[in-house]
């Protein structure tokens, strides 16, 4: 094989070389390029005699260019960006026609860009368009001297449409030329499909072109596709319109396309056919949908276009999970190595180039503003799947289907059972399989009806199998030589065998809600390649195998659990400092020395984002000296970096120097549960800064939620400001199993300066605490649990001041309570929904 791959390069060489000779270049034929070009090719003449539903999009533009009037700035630059079809050119056109915007600038200037950004040609451009003559000028200092005396002393609006270009240097010289001995109140309309050009070029805030909405997309369509006959005539073809109109999903260049093939069909069939049909599968001489998605495809660098094409494996409308499909491209070898870079950030940025280009769209970001999930558009969708043709297919709805038998990526995807069933005809003999995927979200799953001899692909490199009724680890798994990544997560699996480590190659191991699970293998230090470990919720997991400190490649793990013997010990999370994420180290009782704590180096995990800190809470050496807890808690000081800590089982009284001062300025969220020793909280815990999350649950000694005093003594360093804003950026929070709390605030004077972000509180189970802090200014929802003795709700809830905003009360085990303040009701103003248990 060696000598055969030796010889394929040989002759690739010998191939790029006689290129080189002949100055061949890559890409379609002259003729076809040409007629692209000039199919593509723009002017600011109005196509459209109405543009749908960009009203506002063109009054704020407008707007916009206008006030810019009195701007001391040379030229204001104005970008509009999103995917292919959105109506960029159309909405520009509409601008530059607008009678207030003609009347404003002196001179108007457009040109097309499209894929070439070249200085020559663009200054040559600009000169024609703004009704210069270039003449026999063929060098650019020349071109940019007679473009300075056209511009200078006029106000002008120029207009580049259609801007692919990148390269910041090539945009900088042209601007340079453009601000050139010019006045000031310019501007400049960029249209593109790309966000991070946009960035680049734009000095004003960007304008991102939105879908249509359901009105105006049927509004165009009707237009075109019913133009020449009456609608309620036809009201057959109105129904199958309406399908037609969702397929487009909002895009008008859709919508354009095939109301316009319609205009002339009268037959259901014809309309039927359309509905049916896929994107690429419509006549392409009349429909310019799908090319002009391609163009922005072409676009892409070789690698991105791999990336993008392989999502076509899931299906329209799906919620796809961002780390999962860095995982996909990873196990598919399709993210490049990058010299320094970890594949991990490579694939975060092959992401990130795909969104800012519109091929992802919808990010769901989660509360530390990470990308957790996103969407395709179905158009995208389209265009991946008329890509990659029979490599992507997905098994729906558990219909029997035939599968391709060239597939290399096949999901199946049935979101309404738990049952999962396929044809063992159905996937075997698929002998380029790669990967396998199960989509469903419906967790648990049930498995039915299929071989393990099915899934014995030595091809396969992902295998997504999260199946509960996995009971014993299936026996052809540890054959799969090359697979890169397993999920077996939700699955019965008790515990994984020592033939596992046989996968030497594997990146990705999740096995996160594997509730039986009680064993890994011993010589897992022996899997090298190993990056991600997923074992969380793995509840009967007792101990970790033996040094995994060895794993030198994990990024993630996602929980260790801290044995009292060599190779199991803190001291493994040692040299594994490129771990990101989350990481929940439990059982830190069998922590003997706070030697060993520091041994951890957590102070040095510079990408964990997110820490989770347990004891047991019921300990076999209950006795044990709470002050041991306190120096291995002060040894496990985290990394600045951090976002979110969770403390569970603490057994000290004092907290660690690092909560009490404001070394974790990046804190997001916190929770502290069953501390149950701690009199005080963290001193500075209403300092921090960026604290949006806090839940304090079973922290039975502390009496004040927040005091100026919870400090050491002798420690002054952390006194409060008495006019100081205490829990500035808290919106949540909870606190529960507080017998002995009382009150909120002792020592500082002016209550009104706590929580004044505050939309969510729920207290539980803490008798003592009589009064409510006044006033709550942003409060949305309230829950209060467990006030078994009160009849009543105190009247100064919500403070008298002004009225709350308080939309949501709920009030759970409160079997005395009477009844509710006249005074309460006076400041909730609307209550929308209130549940009484």
């Amino acid at each position: 094989m060696a000598h055969k791959i030796k010889n394929v390069v040989e002759r690739l060489d010998e191939i790029a070389a006689e290129k080189a000779k002949f100055h061949f270049r890559e890409g379609v034929m002259e003729t076809e390029h040409v007629s692209d070009a000039e199919r593509r090719h723009t002017s600011s003449f109005v196509t459209e005699p109405r543009v749908y539903g960009r009203d506002d999009d063109k009054e704020k533009i407008v707007q916009l260019l206008l006030a810019n009037m009195n701007s001391q700035d040379d030229i204001s630059i104005y970008a509009i960006f999103g995917m292919g079809g959105l109506g960029k050119t159309t909405l520009t056109q509409a601008v530059y026609n607008d009678e207030r915007v003609m009347e404003h600038f002196e001179l108007k200037i457009w040109v097309c860009v499209s894929e070439e950004f070249n200085i020559k040609r663009l200054t040559r451009a600009i000169i024609e368009s703004a009704g210069g003559m270039v003449g026999d000028l063929s060098e650019l200092d020349p071109m940019q001297c007679r473009l300075r005396d056209i511009l200078n002393g006029k106000r002008f609006l120029l207009v580049l449409d259609d801007v692919w270009n990148e390269n910041q240097d090539e945009w900088d010289k042209l601007k340079s030329a453009l601000k050139s001995g010019v006045g000031t109140g310019n501007s400049i309309i960029v249209t593109t499909r790309i966000e991070k050009i946009a960035r680049m070029m734009a000095t004003l805030p960007l304008h991102q072109l939105e879908l249509l909405s359901k009105d105006d997309s049927w509004s165009l369509f009707k237009r075109l596709a019913f133009e020449s006959r009456e609608t309620e005539h036809h009201s057959n073809l109105i129904m199958i319109g309406e399908d037609i109109v969702k397929k487009c999903g909002g895009v008008p260049l859709a919508i354009k396309a095939l109301g316009g093939m319609l205009r002339f069909k009268d037959e259901e069939i014809d309309w039927l056919a359309i509905k049916e049909s896929e994107m690429w599968d419509v006549s392409e001489h009349e429909n310019g949908i799908i090319p002009s998605l391609r163009l922005s495809y072409k676009h892409l660098p070789s690698h991105l276009r791999q990336c993008f094409a392989v999502c076509s494996i899931f299906p329209k409308d799906y919620e796809i999970q961002r780390e999962y499909v860095i995982q996909l491209w990873m196990a598919n070898g399709f993210i490049p190595s990058n010299g320094q870079m970890d594949l991990e950030d490579v694939g975060h940025d092959i992401f990130n180039n795909l969104l800012w280009r519109s091929f992802f769209q919808e990010p769901w970001k989660d509360r530390f503003g990470n990308i957790m999930s996103f969407k395709m558009h179905d158009l995208m969708h389209d265009l991946a799947l008329s890509i990659m043709k029979n490599e992507c297919f997905t098994m729906e709805n558990g219909m029997i289907q035939e599968v391709p038998k060239e597939v290399r990526h096949l999901s199946y995807n049935n979101p309404h059972s738990s049952q999962f069933h396929v044809w063992n005809r159905d996937v075997d003999g698929l002998r380029c399989l790669r990967s396998f995927h199960i989509l469903s979200s419906i967790r648990p799953l049930h498995f039915d009806g299929i071989s393990p001899n099915a899934l014995k692909k030595s091809s396969l490199r992902m295998l997504h199998f999260p199946v509960r009724s996995i009971k014993k680890w299936p026996i052809f798994v540890h054959r799969l030589r090359h697979l890169r990544f397993l999920d077996l997560s939700f699955s019965d699996i008790k515990l994984l065998p020592e033939s596992f480590t046989s996968l030497q190659n594997l990146q990705t191991l999740n096995l996160n809600n594997c509730h039986q699970l009680c064993k890994l293998p011993s010589d897992m230090r022996h899997m090298i390649k190993l990056r991600h470990l997923d074992i969380s919720d793995c509840s009967s997991l007792m101990h970790m195998p033996n040094k995994m400190g060895q794993l030198a490649q994990l990024r993630v793990l996602r929980m260790f659990i801290v044995g009292q013997h060599e190779g199991q010990r803190i001291d493994e999370l040692k040299n594994l400092n490129k771990l990101r994420g989350h990481i929940e180290i439990k059982d830190l009782d069998n922590v003997k020395s706070p030697t060993n704590a520091k041994k951890a180096n957590l102070e040095h995990k510079a990408y964990l984002d997110s820490l989770s800190l347990s004891w047991r809470v019921n300990r076999r050496d209950g006795g044990r000296y709470t002050s041991e807890d306190e120096k291995v808690l002060e040894s496990l000081k985290p990394h600045t970096n951090l976002a979110s800590l969770f403390l569970s089982g603490y057994g000290g009284i004092e907290f660690p120097s690092w909560l009490k001062g404001m070394m974790l300025p990046n804190l997001v969220s916190m929770v502290l549960k069953k501390c149950s020793k701690c009199e005080h909280l963290p001193s500075l815990l209403g300092r921090l800064p960026l604290l949006q999350n806090l839940t304090i649950d079973g922290m039975d000694r502390v009496k004040i939620l927040f005091s100026e005093n919870n400090h050491s003594a002798g420690d002054t360093t952390h006194v409060i400001n008495a006019n100081a804003t205490l829990f500035p950026s808290v919106k949540n929070l909870v606190l529960s199993d507080m017998p002995n709390l009382e009150d909120w605030v002792l020592g500082v004077e002016g209550r009104q300066l706590m929580f004044p972000c505050l939309e969510y509180l729920s207290i539980s189970r803490c008798p003592g605490l009589k009064v409510l802090l006044p006033p709550f200014q942003a409060l949305i929802s309230l829950c209060i649990e467990g006030f078994e003795e009160a009849e009543t709700l105190p009247g100064k809830l919500l403070g008298s001041e002004q009225n709350s905003p308080l939309r949501h009360l709920e009030i759970k085990s409160m079997p005395r309570l009477k009844f509710l303040s006249n005074d309460f009701f006076d400041n909730v103003g609307s209550l929308v929904t209130f549940a009484n248990h």
